[in-house]
């Protein structure tokens, strides 16, 4: 992969890197448990008490997944990096869609998040098809 591409897609994943990491950050330390950027109704539909645990899976899944994303961009011979920011625009995608599908109902935030999931897979596109041509040659 052309190294401008390597670089562009590992810029973005790393600004979804920080962006999921400031947000588990502040769904672990939201008072009483209640993340105010969401509805507390969602408690209710979803398997857990408060938004710490998926504030943990948040930094774990989307914040680690995405720095790992990005040092695979970053390296000298990133043939292969649009792979794993695929995988990572792929879960979010899903995920995505998953919560609307349970919560019944969208929120701003979600709508971002999917443009987000969309751009890194757009991205991640980009990055395979210099990827085949490299390979062609």
């Amino acid at each position: 992969m052309k190294k401008i591409r390597a670089n562009l897609l590992g810029i973005y994943d790393l600004i979804l890197a920080f962006g999921a990491i400031f947000i588990g950050i502040k769904m672990i330390n939201s008072s009483s448990g209640i993340f105010t950027e969401y509805p507390k109704e969602w408690l209710s539909k979803i398997p857990f008490d408060s938004w710490v645990i998926p504030g943990i899976m948040t930094i774990l899944l989307f914040g680690l997944g995405n720095i790992i994303a990005a040092s695979l961009s970053f390296r000298k011979r990133a043939n292969n990096s649009w792979f794993m920011s695929a995988t990572m625009g792929g879960i979010l995608f899903i995920s995505l869609i998953i919560q609307i599908i349970i919560l019944g109902e969208t929120y701003l935030a979600t709508i971002e998040f999917l443009i987000f999931s969309i751009i890194q897979l757009y991205l991640s596109g980009y990055g395979f098809i210099s990827y085949r041509k490299r390979q062609n040659i």
